[in-house]
């Protein structure tokens, strides 16, 4: 009896399939699945995502290759009735002033294309004002470039993603204009945008003042956005933790959980504690200290925060070491959360034997630290 089973290629996928896997590939590796067979033609041009990479910097004639690949496809009448979900272009070579324009032919053609996400990484090239009156965008992610316009024209009605990264604004009022601009922004993400105490104080009282009340999400460093801009969200990351200066935050009426990364120095728990009558809500507590506390001893407070006592639901310290004063900061929520689900303590110590000693003290006084939660699990790690 012969077998029926036929083998199964990846040929004979449905095109949609197809279309998904070749969407996670260089545009021009996808290009080159075309010679396979009259079948994988059309595929290509049916795909909704395009993503450049080019990574030789000084290369001129390599890049003015890559240059006439995107030309020849951004430009071809075969897309002129198309829907592009997103575009992706990383790029290490430095344009020169008169290869500009050729970029911003891409952002146009994009555009026409309807967009709806846009990813740059541009390894220091400037960027024009272009993108930023793209009306379908709703992702917006930019590396690694500069702006250089003195005010910037932005209509984004749509936007509800802005990723900012190694991002150099020339003028002052760019960032606010930006923001101000885009009244469905949700997820607001910065990492070394700008240094605040370069504003001069009028710029820096307008930036104050803004109050984006969609927000939900934002990652910023701790001195790229005035905290005034984001205290509705719900999900708040700061890296960088160690520049807050905690008793100058607003009230964060709407966070229910926060994540903090202290990259330097731990500044101690006072602040922490500061924080956290800011939060009446807050629900789940991250404390990554990557680094060595330089605070003394630590004195219980004369009252618990709000949040502590009605919402924290999860505490996680990360790097605890084996300091008194944090074993205190760690009993004091123990202690005081009455809907604590878990508490979670990475104890990091070196493999010395003093160090091993210390480790066991550790979990045994945690292990028999009283819990107001009588549904808390601690996890020593």
């Amino acid at each position: 009896m012969k077998d029926s089973r036929k083998m199964v290629t990846i040929s004979d996928l449905p095109d949609e399939l197809l279309c998904h896997i070749l969407s996670f590939l260089p545009t021009k590796i996808a290009f080159t699945t075309r010679v396979l067979s009259k079948r994988w033609t059309p595929l290509f041009h049916s795909l909704t995502v395009l993503r450049f990479d080019y990574q030789t910097v000084h290369d001129y004639v390599a890049f003015n290759c890559f240059c006439d690949f995107i030309d020849t496809l951004m430009l071809s009448p075969r897309l002129s009735n198309k829907f592009i979900k997103i575009f992706s272009l990383k790029c290490s070579f430095l344009f020169s002033d008169s290869d500009c324009h050729i970029f911003d032919t891409w952002v146009e053609a994009a555009k026409r294309l309807c967009i709806e996400e846009f990813h740059l990484s541009m390894h220091g090239n400037i960027l024009n004002d272009t993108i930023f009156t793209c009306q379908t965008l709703v992702i917006l992610k930019l590396d690694m470039l500069q702006l250089n316009a003195e005010n910037l024209f932005v209509d984004l009605p749509k936007l509800k993603t802005l990723h900012l990264s190694f991002v150099r604004f020339k003028n002052q009022n760019v960032l606010q204009q930006l923001l101000n601009a885009s009244p469905n922004l949700e997820d607001l993400r910065t990492y070394d945008i700008l240094h605040m105490e370069h504003y001069e104080n009028s710029v820096l009282e307008r930036v104050k003042s803004m109050s984006l009340a969609r927000f939900v999400r934002t990652e910023i460093g701790a001195i790229d956005v005035p905290y005034n801009v984001v205290k509705n969200v719900e999900f708040l990351s700061i890296y960088d933790a160690e520049r807050i200066i905690f008793k100058s935050f607003p009230m964060f009426q709407n966070l229910i959980h926060i994540k903090l990364q202290f990259y330097w120095f731990f500044p101690g728990w006072d602040g922490i504690v500061q924080f956290l009558q800011h939060c009446p809500k807050l629900q789940i507590l991250y404390i990554n200290k990557r680094s060595s506390s330089l605070s003394k001893e630590w004195k219980y407070p004369n009252s618990v925060p709000e949040c502590v006592s009605f919402h924290l639901r999860s505490c996680t310290i990360l790097n605890f070491e084996g300091f008194s004063r944090n074993l205190r900061f760690a009993s004091y929520i123990l202690q005081n959360a009455r809907l604590l689900q878990d508490m979670t303590i990475d104890l990091t110590t070196k493999s010395s034997i003093n160090m091993l000693l210390k480790r066991s003290q550790i979990i045994e006084e945690l292990s028999s630290c009283p819990r107001i939660s009588p549904a808390c699990k601690l996890s020593l790690k």
